[in-house]
């Protein structure tokens, strides 16, 4: 079974997630659009994480920076760069911040080495926040590895069936989605049909990335919720 079906998560998960933080004004995956999203009223901000070359979990999206892969510099060389969040800072801030989750998006394409993967699981559980974290990633191969390293942390399986050159033939086929047993499908929100239909029975699916409500509305019926840049718990809570 691909899917593991677990009735504990529906209770756990809200139904609105913050895309990257909440980011109108402020850089997005950094620890203030992560603020920004707590103190507009989410309950759950989504972020990506990478690692660097001294094995530092940093918040960023783009596997580069001016044309050099995250993975070839230092924490400090990728700090002179840029402004970059650290994984643990946003922990130690949620450790102290009640009524807040998050859904850290692991950035790997790897299948065969995995210090990233335990790396954040390693962090989760030094702040005994497995009860506050959600892991997801494209990656099954990942989502398995964080099986193994802390079974107590949920699992969503990221999905698109987008024709994108990120979007690997291992992602589309699904070949390998049984080893990560995850309990939630975060889908493309272009990609929703009915034919999920009867697996949103089982298990929640959330749609990425949606900023029109209407989009919501259409699906909100057999969808569990959404991610969203732009619709704020106040709009959210009046559709």
């Amino acid at each position: 079974m691909i899917w593991l079906q677990d009735d504990t998560i529906k209770e756990w998960l809200p139904r609105l997630q913050a895309h990257r933080g909440y980011h109108e004004k402020l850089e997005e995956n950094t620890i203030e659009a992560i603020q920004a999203a707590h103190v507009l009223g989410y309950k759950m901000c989504e972020f990506d994480v990478r690692m660097t070359l001294d094995k530092e979990v940093v918040l960023f999206h783009d596997p580069e920076i001016l044309g050099q892969a995250i993975s070839s510099l230092n924490y400090n060389e990728l700090r002179s760069m840029r402004a970059v969040t650290k994984l643990d800072e946003v922990l130690l801030w949620l450790r102290d911040t009640k009524e807040f989750k998050l859904n850290i998006e692991i950035k790997s394409t790897e299948v065969v080495s995995f210090q990233l993967e335990k790396k954040v699981c390693e962090l989760v559980a030094r702040f005994n926040l497995e009860d506050r974290v959600l892991v997801s990633s494209f990656n099954p191969v990942s989502l398995y590895k964080v099986r193994l390293f802390n079974s107590k942390i949920f699992r969503a399986l990221l999905l698109s069936f987008e024709k994108d050159e990120k979007n690997t033939l291992l992602i589309r086929s699904g070949f390998l989605n049984y080893l990560a047993k995850p309990q939630v499908l975060h889908l493309r929100a272009e990609d929703y049909s009915r034919h999920f239909r009867n697996l949103g029975k089982k298990i929640p699916i959330v749609l990425w990335t949606v900023n029109d409500p209407e989009v919501y509305l259409q699906n909100k019926a057999e969808v569990h919720g959404i991610i969203s840049d732009k619709i704020t718990p106040e709009l959210f809570s009046q559709l």
